[in-house]
């Protein structure tokens, strides 16, 4: 068993995109390094204002980790235009997504939309 506290986790940083300042997601790179060390399952949980877009985005399909985002609905990278043929970036981030494929309900969303 492990326990770790991260700043910055670069939670905004996807398999082939770097964003929000970050060029590596060191949380995913972590977990992926734990997993390849023989750890069964990770869990990760993410609070932070902003949606952790890039964690979800590597491993919305694993079902070997739990992805949980504590965040606000309405800032970054949610507020940024779409790419052509992308899912709404809001509905990513909503309660409603809760992974795809194998990792299916293991992503967990929890948005709130007052103030912080």
């Amino acid at each position: 068993h492990a326990v770790c506290v991260v700043r910055p986790p670069g939670h905004h940083s996807e398999r082939g995109a770097c964003m929000g300042f970050g060029v590596f997601n060191n949380v995913a790179v972590a977990a992926h390094a734990a997993l390849a060390r023989g750890l069964e399952r990770v869990l990760i949980v993410d609070w932070d204002i902003h949606h952790g877009n890039g964690t979800q985005e590597v491993f919305q399909e694993d079902p070997r980790v739990l992805y949980a985002s504590l965040h606000s609905l309405y800032t970054y990278p949610f507020f940024t235009p779409n790419e052509p043929g992308q899912p709404e970036r809001s509905t990513l981030s909503s309660g409603a997504f809760v992974g795809s494929g194998s990792g299916r309900g293991y992503t967990c969303n929890i948005g709130w939309s007052g103030e912080v």
